[in-house]
Protein backbone atom coordinates (compact mmCIF):
# COMPACT_ATOMS: atom_id res chain seq x y z
CA UNK A 1 0.00 0.00 0.00
CA UNK A 2 1.34 3.43 -0.74
CA UNK A 3 2.43 5.32 2.23
CA UNK A 4 0.58 8.62 1.02
CA UNK A 5 -2.28 6.56 1.09
CA UNK A 6 -1.50 4.59 4.80
CA UNK A 7 -1.24 8.31 6.33
CA UNK A 8 -4.30 10.03 4.95
CA UNK A 9 -6.22 6.86 6.07
CA UNK A 10 -4.48 6.75 9.30
CA UNK A 11 -5.73 10.51 9.47
CA UNK A 12 -9.28 10.54 8.63
CA UNK A 13 -10.86 9.67 12.39
CA UNK A 14 -8.33 12.47 13.55
CA UNK A 15 -9.68 14.93 11.12
CA UNK A 16 -13.15 14.25 11.41
CA UNK A 17 -12.66 15.02 15.00
CA UNK A 18 -10.81 18.42 14.38
CA UNK A 19 -12.68 19.12 11.24
CA UNK A 20 -13.43 23.08 11.88
CA UNK A 21 -9.63 23.65 12.87
CA UNK A 22 -7.64 21.84 10.01
CA UNK A 23 -10.42 23.70 7.35
CA UNK A 24 -8.33 27.11 9.11
CA UNK A 25 -5.80 25.69 8.50
CA UNK A 26 -5.87 24.42 4.95
CA UNK A 27 -6.59 28.05 4.43
CA UNK A 28 -3.54 29.27 5.90
CA UNK A 29 -1.33 26.76 4.28
CA UNK A 30 -2.54 27.29 0.96
CA UNK A 31 -0.88 30.56 1.21
CA UNK A 32 2.10 29.44 2.50
CA UNK A 33 5.01 30.21 0.75
CA UNK A 34 7.56 26.91 0.77
CA UNK A 35 10.97 27.76 0.24
CA UNK A 36 14.75 28.24 1.71
CA UNK A 37 16.02 30.99 3.39
CA UNK A 38 19.53 30.89 4.98
CA UNK A 39 19.05 27.24 5.00
CA UNK A 40 16.05 26.63 6.59
CA UNK A 41 13.02 25.27 4.89
CA UNK A 42 9.77 27.65 5.44
CA UNK A 43 7.18 25.31 7.31
CA UNK A 44 3.58 25.84 7.24
CA UNK A 45 1.08 25.91 9.95
CA UNK A 46 1.08 22.27 12.32
CA UNK A 47 -0.22 19.79 10.34
CA UNK A 48 -1.94 17.22 12.00
CA UNK A 49 -0.73 13.62 12.27
CA UNK A 50 -1.94 10.52 13.68
CA UNK A 51 -1.39 9.54 17.77
CA UNK A 52 2.03 7.80 17.92
CA UNK A 53 1.20 4.21 18.78
CA UNK A 54 1.73 3.45 22.68
CA UNK A 55 4.62 1.22 22.07
CA UNK A 56 6.15 3.28 19.89
CA UNK A 57 6.52 6.44 22.41
CA UNK A 58 8.88 5.30 24.55
CA UNK A 59 11.63 3.98 21.84
CA UNK A 60 10.78 7.39 19.99
CA UNK A 61 11.75 9.41 23.39
CA UNK A 62 14.96 7.02 24.12
CA UNK A 63 15.91 7.26 20.11
CA UNK A 64 15.82 11.19 20.66
CA UNK A 65 18.20 11.72 23.11
CA UNK A 66 20.84 10.44 20.27
CA UNK A 67 22.07 14.41 19.73
CA UNK A 68 20.87 17.70 20.29
CA UNK A 69 19.37 18.65 17.08
CA UNK A 70 16.53 15.37 17.53
CA UNK A 71 13.34 15.66 19.99
CA UNK A 72 10.62 13.09 20.44
CA UNK A 73 8.20 15.75 18.22
CA UNK A 74 10.75 16.16 15.62
CA UNK A 75 11.38 12.32 14.97
CA UNK A 76 7.43 11.20 14.81
CA UNK A 77 6.79 14.01 12.42
CA UNK A 78 9.44 12.41 10.14
CA UNK A 79 8.00 9.06 11.12
CA UNK A 80 4.83 9.98 10.37
CA UNK A 81 5.76 11.43 6.91
CA UNK A 82 7.72 8.28 6.05
CA UNK A 83 5.39 6.03 6.70
CA UNK A 84 2.65 6.84 9.38
CA UNK A 85 3.97 4.74 11.73
CA UNK A 86 3.08 1.83 9.74
CA UNK A 87 6.21 -1.12 10.64
CA UNK A 88 6.06 -2.52 7.09
CA UNK A 89 5.11 0.78 5.00
CA UNK A 90 6.82 1.06 1.48
CA UNK A 91 7.35 4.59 -0.34
CA UNK A 92 8.02 5.76 -4.41
CA UNK A 93 11.94 6.10 -3.24
CA UNK A 94 12.69 2.25 -2.44
CA UNK A 95 12.33 2.90 1.41
CA UNK A 96 10.49 0.74 4.02
CA UNK A 97 9.75 -0.09 7.25
CA UNK A 98 8.57 2.77 10.08
CA UNK A 99 11.56 5.07 9.21
CA UNK A 100 11.35 4.58 5.14
CA UNK A 101 15.23 3.92 5.60
CA UNK A 102 16.24 2.47 1.95
CA UNK A 103 18.58 -0.63 1.84
CA UNK A 104 21.24 1.17 1.78
CA UNK A 105 20.87 3.51 4.75
CA UNK A 106 19.31 0.24 6.59
CA UNK A 107 22.99 -1.56 6.68
CA UNK A 108 24.64 1.35 7.25
CA UNK A 109 22.51 2.81 10.39
CA UNK A 110 21.18 -0.58 11.77
CA UNK A 111 21.71 -0.63 15.47
CA UNK A 112 22.72 -3.71 15.97
CA UNK A 113 24.23 -6.67 13.80
CA UNK A 114 20.88 -9.05 13.57
CA UNK A 115 18.12 -5.95 13.75
CA UNK A 116 15.48 -7.17 11.37
CA UNK A 117 14.69 -4.79 8.53
CA UNK A 118 11.30 -4.55 9.62
CA UNK A 119 11.97 -4.24 13.47
CA UNK A 120 9.93 -0.58 14.70
CA UNK A 121 12.61 -0.33 17.58
CA UNK A 122 15.43 -0.90 15.34
CA UNK A 123 14.14 1.83 12.52
CA UNK A 124 13.30 4.45 14.99
CA UNK A 125 17.02 4.12 16.10
CA UNK A 126 18.48 3.55 12.56
CA UNK A 127 16.97 6.49 10.96
CA UNK A 128 17.83 8.31 14.71
CA UNK A 129 21.62 8.22 14.11
CA UNK A 130 21.51 8.66 10.73
CA UNK A 131 19.61 11.82 10.89
CA UNK A 132 22.57 12.81 13.85
CA UNK A 133 25.55 11.79 11.88
CA UNK A 134 24.14 13.59 8.76
CA UNK A 135 23.66 16.58 11.56
CA UNK A 136 27.19 16.42 12.62
CA UNK A 137 28.62 16.52 9.21
CA UNK A 138 27.00 19.24 8.14
CA UNK A 139 27.67 21.11 11.31
CA UNK A 140 31.67 20.21 10.84
CA UNK A 141 31.62 21.68 7.43
CA UNK A 142 30.51 25.23 9.23
CA UNK A 143 27.01 25.76 7.07
CA UNK A 144 25.00 28.44 8.34
CA UNK A 145 21.21 28.07 8.94
CA UNK A 146 19.22 24.90 11.30
CA UNK A 147 20.44 21.93 11.01
CA UNK A 148 18.42 20.01 11.81
CA UNK A 149 16.23 21.39 8.29
CA UNK A 150 19.48 21.23 6.92
CA UNK A 151 19.55 17.22 7.48
CA UNK A 152 16.02 16.96 6.59
CA UNK A 153 17.35 17.90 3.39
CA UNK A 154 19.84 15.95 2.67
CA UNK A 155 18.04 12.74 3.90
CA UNK A 156 16.35 13.65 0.87
CA UNK A 157 18.49 15.16 -1.57
CA UNK A 158 21.84 13.57 -0.17
CA UNK A 159 24.58 16.07 1.88
CA UNK A 160 26.82 17.05 -0.75
CA UNK A 161 23.66 18.91 -2.55
CA UNK A 162 23.30 20.53 1.06
CA UNK A 163 26.87 21.20 1.47
CA UNK A 164 27.37 22.66 -2.25
CA UNK A 165 23.92 25.01 -1.91
CA UNK A 166 24.49 25.71 1.85
CA UNK A 167 20.54 25.75 1.95
CA UNK A 168 17.45 23.03 1.78
CA UNK A 169 17.78 22.29 -1.91
CA UNK A 170 14.49 22.89 -3.65
CA UNK A 171 13.58 19.29 -4.25
CA UNK A 172 13.46 18.40 -0.78
CA UNK A 173 11.80 21.70 0.72
CA UNK A 174 8.44 20.40 0.48
CA UNK A 175 9.55 16.98 2.54
CA UNK A 176 11.03 19.58 5.34
CA UNK A 177 7.79 21.64 5.57
CA UNK A 178 5.91 18.69 5.63
CA UNK A 179 8.19 17.14 8.76
CA UNK A 180 8.68 20.34 10.47
CA UNK A 181 4.76 20.95 10.09
CA UNK A 182 4.08 17.14 11.39
CA UNK A 183 6.87 17.84 14.11
CA UNK A 184 4.72 21.49 15.67
CA UNK A 185 2.00 18.61 16.16
CA UNK A 186 3.50 16.70 18.22
CA UNK A 187 5.62 18.82 20.24
CA UNK A 188 1.97 20.09 21.66
CA UNK A 189 0.84 16.51 22.44
CA UNK A 190 0.95 15.30 25.58
CA UNK A 191 3.53 12.35 25.11
CA UNK A 192 6.13 14.72 23.55
CA UNK A 193 5.23 18.32 24.91
CA UNK A 194 8.76 19.69 26.57
CA UNK A 195 9.23 22.11 29.42
CA UNK A 196 8.27 20.72 33.22
CA UNK A 197 4.45 20.23 33.90
CA UNK A 198 1.22 23.07 33.47
CA UNK A 199 1.81 23.12 37.23
CA UNK A 200 4.24 22.45 39.74
CA UNK A 201 4.19 18.71 40.97
CA UNK A 202 2.06 18.83 44.24
CA UNK A 203 4.17 18.08 48.15
CA UNK A 204 3.29 16.51 50.62
CA UNK A 205 2.59 18.39 53.63
CA UNK A 206 6.44 18.97 56.22
CA UNK A 207 6.96 15.61 58.20
CA UNK A 208 8.96 15.06 60.16
CA UNK A 209 12.03 13.44 58.70
CA UNK A 210 13.01 9.69 59.68
CA UNK A 211 16.74 8.36 59.52
CA UNK A 212 17.99 6.59 56.47
CA UNK A 213 16.72 2.58 56.13
CA UNK A 214 20.37 0.65 56.85
CA UNK A 215 20.01 -1.21 53.51
CA UNK A 216 20.04 2.72 51.64
CA UNK A 217 22.54 3.48 53.87
CA UNK A 218 25.67 2.54 51.62
CA UNK A 219 23.93 4.27 48.01
CA UNK A 220 23.02 7.32 50.24
CA UNK A 221 26.78 7.44 50.84
CA UNK A 222 28.13 6.37 46.93
CA UNK A 223 25.42 8.81 45.78
CA UNK A 224 26.87 11.75 48.04
CA UNK A 225 30.90 10.87 46.72
CA UNK A 226 29.60 11.86 43.09
CA UNK A 227 30.75 15.44 42.88
CA UNK A 228 31.69 18.03 45.82
CA UNK A 229 27.87 20.41 45.36
CA UNK A 230 26.38 17.03 46.54
CA UNK A 231 27.27 15.15 49.63
CA UNK A 232 25.11 11.81 51.45
CA UNK A 233 23.15 14.26 53.49
CA UNK A 234 21.79 16.37 50.93
CA UNK A 235 20.87 12.68 49.08
CA UNK A 236 19.46 11.66 51.78
CA UNK A 237 17.37 15.02 52.73
CA UNK A 238 16.54 15.00 48.79
CA UNK A 239 14.75 11.18 49.21
CA UNK A 240 12.80 12.16 53.01
CA UNK A 241 11.51 15.23 50.97
CA UNK A 242 10.44 13.52 47.73
CA UNK A 243 9.06 9.95 48.75
CA UNK A 244 9.95 9.51 52.55
CA UNK A 245 12.21 6.57 51.17
CA UNK A 246 9.68 4.97 49.81
CA UNK A 247 10.38 2.43 46.81
CA UNK A 248 7.18 2.39 45.42
CA UNK A 249 5.83 5.54 45.29
CA UNK A 250 3.82 6.83 42.30
CA UNK A 251 4.07 10.37 42.77
CA UNK A 252 2.43 13.71 40.66
CA UNK A 253 3.11 13.76 37.63
CA UNK A 254 4.17 9.97 37.01
CA UNK A 255 7.27 10.83 39.58
CA UNK A 256 8.77 7.37 40.34
CA UNK A 257 10.15 5.47 42.72
CA UNK A 258 11.73 6.11 45.93
CA UNK A 259 13.73 9.60 43.91
CA UNK A 260 10.54 10.41 42.03
CA UNK A 261 12.16 10.35 38.71
CA UNK A 262 9.97 12.41 36.01
CA UNK A 263 9.92 9.79 33.50
CA UNK A 264 11.33 13.03 30.96
CA UNK A 265 13.88 13.24 33.32
CA UNK A 266 14.88 10.04 33.88
CA UNK A 267 15.00 9.54 30.07
CA UNK A 268 17.53 11.86 29.97
CA UNK A 269 19.77 11.10 32.72
CA UNK A 270 18.88 7.18 33.47
CA UNK A 271 20.34 4.44 31.83
CA UNK A 272 18.84 2.44 29.37
CA UNK A 273 17.30 -1.04 30.14
CA UNK A 274 17.42 0.34 34.10
CA UNK A 275 14.46 1.28 36.12
CA UNK A 276 13.63 4.15 38.63
CA UNK A 277 11.57 2.50 40.76
CA UNK A 278 14.93 -0.07 41.56
CA UNK A 279 16.62 1.69 44.42
CA UNK A 280 20.13 0.44 44.04
CA UNK A 281 19.85 2.36 40.43
CA UNK A 282 17.94 4.71 41.35
CA UNK A 283 19.72 6.64 44.16
CA UNK A 284 23.06 6.35 42.81
CA UNK A 285 21.69 7.97 39.39
CA UNK A 286 20.06 10.72 41.72
CA UNK A 287 23.91 11.54 42.89
CA UNK A 288 24.89 11.77 39.31
CA UNK A 289 21.83 14.14 37.75
CA UNK A 290 22.23 16.62 40.56
CA UNK A 291 25.97 16.58 39.63
CA UNK A 292 24.97 17.52 36.20
CA UNK A 293 22.23 19.45 36.85
CA UNK A 294 24.16 21.51 39.13
CA UNK A 295 27.11 21.96 36.59
CA UNK A 296 24.43 22.70 33.73
CA UNK A 297 22.36 25.25 35.46
CA UNK A 298 25.73 27.02 37.34
CA UNK A 299 24.83 30.35 35.76
CA UNK A 300 21.72 30.94 36.66
CA UNK A 301 22.41 31.43 40.18
CA UNK A 302 25.24 31.73 42.68
CA UNK A 303 24.30 28.46 44.29
CA UNK A 304 23.60 26.12 41.66
CA UNK A 305 22.15 23.34 43.95
CA UNK A 306 18.45 24.91 44.50
CA UNK A 307 18.36 25.59 40.94
CA UNK A 308 19.49 21.76 40.48
CA UNK A 309 16.68 20.66 42.81
CA UNK A 310 13.56 22.41 40.96
CA UNK A 311 15.25 21.39 37.49
CA UNK A 312 14.77 17.78 38.80
CA UNK A 313 11.10 18.97 39.26
CA UNK A 314 9.84 20.76 36.95
CA UNK A 315 12.99 19.43 34.38
CA UNK A 316 15.72 21.56 32.78
CA UNK A 317 14.22 23.24 29.53
CA UNK A 318 11.16 24.71 32.54
CA UNK A 319 14.10 26.10 34.81
CA UNK A 320 16.12 27.66 31.83
CA UNK A 321 13.18 29.45 30.47
CA UNK A 322 12.26 31.11 34.21
CA UNK A 323 16.15 31.75 34.26
CA UNK A 324 16.16 30.17 37.73
CA UNK A 325 14.08 28.78 40.15
CA UNK A 326 10.60 29.24 38.93
CA UNK A 327 8.30 31.49 41.29
CA UNK A 328 6.21 29.03 42.69
CA UNK A 329 5.58 27.71 45.96
CA UNK A 330 5.46 24.05 45.61
CA UNK A 331 9.03 24.39 44.09
CA UNK A 332 10.12 26.99 46.48
CA UNK A 333 8.61 24.88 49.58
CA UNK A 334 10.41 21.43 48.24
CA UNK A 335 14.30 23.31 47.87
CA UNK A 336 13.15 24.41 51.55
CA UNK A 337 12.50 20.94 53.28
CA UNK A 338 15.44 19.59 51.68
CA UNK A 339 17.65 22.07 53.02
CA UNK A 340 15.92 21.28 56.39
CA UNK A 341 16.12 18.01 56.35
CA UNK A 342 20.07 18.12 55.27
CA UNK A 343 20.91 19.02 58.72
CA UNK A 344 19.18 17.23 60.10
CA UNK A 345 21.21 14.33 58.27
CA UNK A 346 24.37 15.83 58.52
CA UNK A 347 23.64 15.13 62.20
CA UNK A 348 23.64 10.90 61.07
CA UNK A 349 27.63 9.93 61.12
CA UNK A 350 26.57 6.89 58.45
CA UNK A 351 26.17 9.43 55.80
CA UNK A 352 30.00 10.93 55.55
CA UNK A 353 30.80 14.61 55.96
CA UNK A 354 28.40 17.42 54.28
CA UNK A 355 29.93 19.09 51.37
CA UNK A 356 31.51 22.25 51.72
CA UNK A 357 29.62 25.02 49.84
CA UNK A 358 31.18 25.17 45.78
CA UNK A 359 31.17 28.92 44.59
CA UNK A 360 30.19 28.16 41.12
CA UNK A 361 33.01 30.02 38.89
CA UNK A 362 36.01 28.21 41.13
CA UNK A 363 37.59 24.87 41.40
CA UNK A 364 37.12 22.00 39.38
CA UNK A 365 33.76 21.64 38.80
CA UNK A 366 33.71 25.00 37.74
CA UNK A 367 31.25 24.97 34.71
CA UNK A 368 30.51 27.38 32.15
CA UNK A 369 27.48 29.78 32.25
CA UNK A 370 23.85 28.00 30.65
CA UNK A 371 22.62 28.68 28.08
CA UNK A 372 18.98 28.95 26.62
CA UNK A 373 19.61 26.42 24.59
CA UNK A 374 17.75 22.70 25.64
CA UNK A 375 20.91 20.76 25.07
CA UNK A 376 23.58 20.42 28.18
CA UNK A 377 26.22 23.01 28.34
CA UNK A 378 29.46 21.90 28.61
CA UNK A 379 32.42 22.47 31.36
CA UNK A 380 35.43 24.25 31.20
CA UNK A 381 38.73 22.17 32.20
CA UNK A 382 39.67 21.06 35.71
CA UNK A 383 41.40 23.86 37.29
CA UNK A 384 45.27 22.80 38.06
CA UNK A 385 48.40 21.40 36.22
CA UNK A 386 48.01 17.97 35.19
CA UNK A 387 49.78 15.15 37.39
CA UNK A 388 52.75 13.39 35.71
CA UNK A 389 52.09 9.56 35.37
CA UNK A 390 54.68 7.23 37.76
CA UNK A 391 58.07 6.91 36.01
CA UNK A 392 57.96 3.37 36.19
CA UNK A 393 55.61 3.02 33.59
CA UNK A 394 56.76 5.34 31.19
CA UNK A 395 54.28 4.06 27.79
CA UNK A 396 51.16 4.20 30.40
CA UNK A 397 51.35 8.36 30.41
CA UNK A 398 48.16 9.93 28.99
CA UNK A 399 48.71 12.22 26.70
CA UNK A 400 47.91 15.96 28.71
CA UNK A 401 45.60 18.53 27.14
CA UNK A 402 47.32 21.01 24.64
CA UNK A 403 47.15 23.26 26.76
CA UNK A 404 48.60 22.12 30.43
CA UNK A 405 52.50 22.54 30.89
CA UNK A 406 54.50 19.00 32.11
CA UNK A 407 54.01 19.43 36.10
CA UNK A 408 56.57 17.83 38.26
CA UNK A 409 56.44 13.94 39.35
CA UNK A 410 54.02 12.91 42.33
CA UNK A 411 55.77 11.33 45.20
CA UNK A 412 56.70 7.71 44.90
CA UNK A 413 54.13 6.22 47.22
CA UNK A 414 51.00 8.13 45.98
CA UNK A 415 49.98 4.41 43.94
CA UNK A 416 48.35 4.94 40.16
CA UNK A 417 47.36 9.01 39.37
CA UNK A 418 43.59 9.23 38.71
CA UNK A 419 42.59 10.66 35.75
CA UNK A 420 39.88 12.44 33.99
CA UNK A 421 39.35 11.69 30.36
CA UNK A 422 37.78 14.90 28.62
CA UNK A 423 37.43 15.50 24.78
CA UNK A 424 34.46 16.44 22.36
CA UNK A 425 32.52 19.02 23.98
CA UNK A 426 34.37 19.60 26.91
CA UNK A 427 32.89 16.14 28.05
CA UNK A 428 34.55 13.36 29.96
CA UNK A 429 34.63 9.80 29.73
CA UNK A 430 31.85 8.39 32.71
CA UNK A 431 31.26 4.63 33.89
CA UNK A 432 27.60 4.36 35.23
CA UNK A 433 28.88 2.16 37.44
CA UNK A 434 32.00 -0.25 38.22
CA UNK A 435 30.75 -3.63 36.70
CA UNK A 436 31.53 -5.98 33.94
CA UNK A 437 29.74 -4.82 30.38
CA UNK A 438 29.17 -1.89 31.63
CA UNK A 439 29.48 0.60 28.67
CA UNK A 440 31.44 3.75 29.02
CA UNK A 441 29.53 6.87 27.97
CA UNK A 442 30.25 10.81 27.33
CA UNK A 443 28.83 13.04 30.50
CA UNK A 444 29.19 16.60 32.15
CA UNK A 445 32.78 16.26 33.75
CA UNK A 446 31.55 16.72 37.11
CA UNK A 447 34.87 15.59 38.79
CA UNK A 448 33.00 12.62 40.63
CA UNK A 449 34.34 9.00 41.25
CA UNK A 450 32.65 7.92 38.08
CA UNK A 451 35.13 9.92 35.95
CA UNK A 452 38.07 8.43 37.85
CA UNK A 453 40.84 6.20 35.79
CA UNK A 454 44.01 5.24 36.30
CA UNK A 455 47.01 4.24 33.23
CA UNK A 456 48.30 0.71 34.27
CA UNK A 457 50.40 -1.56 32.10
CA UNK A 458 49.22 -0.30 28.77
CA UNK A 459 45.31 -0.37 30.41
CA UNK A 460 43.03 2.17 31.53
CA UNK A 461 41.12 0.86 34.79
CA UNK A 462 38.04 2.49 36.77
CA UNK A 463 37.56 0.21 39.58
CA UNK A 464 39.22 -2.48 39.38
CA UNK A 465 37.98 -3.10 35.53
CA UNK A 466 39.70 -2.51 32.32
CA UNK A 467 38.79 -0.38 29.17
CA UNK A 468 37.55 -2.67 26.81
CA UNK A 469 36.03 -3.62 23.70
CA UNK A 470 32.80 -5.62 24.08
CA UNK A 471 33.54 -9.69 23.43
CA UNK A 472 36.64 -8.78 21.68
CA UNK A 473 35.53 -7.02 18.37
CA UNK A 474 37.39 -5.40 16.06
CA UNK A 475 35.08 -3.50 13.84
CA UNK A 476 33.97 0.08 13.52
CA UNK A 477 30.73 0.30 15.90
CA UNK A 478 32.18 -1.65 18.62
CA UNK A 479 30.98 -1.06 21.76
CA UNK A 480 33.38 0.34 24.73
CA UNK A 481 32.89 -1.05 27.51
CA UNK A 482 34.26 -2.25 31.56
CA UNK A 483 35.62 -5.44 31.43
CA UNK A 484 37.27 -8.05 34.18
CA UNK A 485 41.11 -7.12 33.63
CA UNK A 486 42.81 -10.18 31.59
CA UNK A 487 45.50 -8.81 30.02
CA UNK A 488 44.01 -9.33 26.43
CA UNK A 489 44.63 -6.91 23.01
CA UNK A 490 41.14 -5.65 23.59
CA UNK A 491 42.07 -3.69 26.54
CA UNK A 492 45.29 -2.29 25.40
CA UNK A 493 44.52 1.74 25.19
CA UNK A 494 46.10 4.96 25.64
CA UNK A 495 46.13 8.68 24.78
CA UNK A 496 48.43 9.13 22.02
CA UNK A 497 50.51 12.81 21.27
CA UNK A 498 47.58 13.54 18.90
CA UNK A 499 45.19 13.30 21.38
CA UNK A 500 43.89 10.12 20.30
CA UNK A 501 42.42 7.45 22.63
CA UNK A 502 43.69 4.37 20.61
CA UNK A 503 43.75 0.57 21.24
CA UNK A 504 46.91 0.11 20.28
CA UNK A 505 46.99 -3.58 18.69
CA UNK A 506 44.19 -2.01 16.04
CA UNK A 507 45.60 1.58 16.27
CA UNK A 508 41.55 2.44 15.98
CA UNK A 509 40.14 4.67 18.24
CA UNK A 510 37.39 5.48 20.74
CA UNK A 511 34.80 7.70 19.28
CA UNK A 512 31.72 9.59 20.12
CA UNK A 513 28.73 7.72 18.32
CA UNK A 514 27.12 10.40 15.70
CA UNK A 515 28.99 13.12 17.41
CA UNK A 516 26.31 13.27 20.18
CA UNK A 517 27.50 16.02 22.32
CA UNK A 518 24.35 14.78 25.10
CA UNK A 519 24.92 13.15 28.25
CA UNK A 520 24.76 9.47 28.08
CA UNK A 521 26.12 9.52 24.75
CA UNK A 522 27.64 6.11 23.57
CA UNK A 523 31.09 5.24 22.94
CA UNK A 524 32.45 3.26 20.35
CA UNK A 525 35.58 1.96 18.43
CA UNK A 526 36.31 3.79 15.34
CA UNK A 527 38.62 4.29 12.35
CA UNK A 528 40.68 7.35 13.29
CA UNK A 529 39.69 10.23 11.38
CA UNK A 530 41.24 12.72 13.14
CA UNK A 531 37.89 14.68 13.71
CA UNK A 532 37.05 16.28 17.35
CA UNK A 533 34.99 13.21 18.33
CA UNK A 534 37.92 11.13 18.82
CA UNK A 535 40.18 13.58 20.74
CA UNK A 536 40.98 12.93 24.70
CA UNK A 537 43.09 14.26 26.99
CA UNK A 538 43.81 13.42 30.46
CA UNK A 539 43.57 15.84 33.23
Amino acid sequence: MNVQALVEAAQRPVIRRVLGLTAVLALIGAGAVTGSIAGTATAGPARVGVPVPSDQVPMIAQAALSCPSLTPARLAGQLMAESGFVPDATNERGGSGLAGLTDEVWEQWKPWVDAQRLDPEANVFALAHHMCDTVGRIRHEKVGGALWELALGAHRSGVDTVLARAAVPDDSAAYVNEVASYAAWYAARPDFATGGPADPPAQDPDVAPIPVPDEYVQLVRTAGEECAVVSGPKIAAQLMAASAFNRNRVGPGGAQGIAQFLPAVWNRYGQAGESPWDPAVAVLTLGRTMCALSAELSGLADDPYPVALAAFQWGPTAVRQAEGVPDAPAVRDFAQRVLGYTAYYARDTRLGTPAAPQPPAAGPTASAAATTSPSPVTTRSPAGNVAAPSPEQPDDAPAAPPPANPPADPPANTGPTQYQIKGYANKCIDAPKGADGVALQLWTCTGGASQKFTFENGTIRHKGFCMDLAWGESADGTRIQLAKCNGGWAQRFKVNGSQDLVNTELGKCVDVVDWNDANGAALQLWTCKGETNQKWWAS
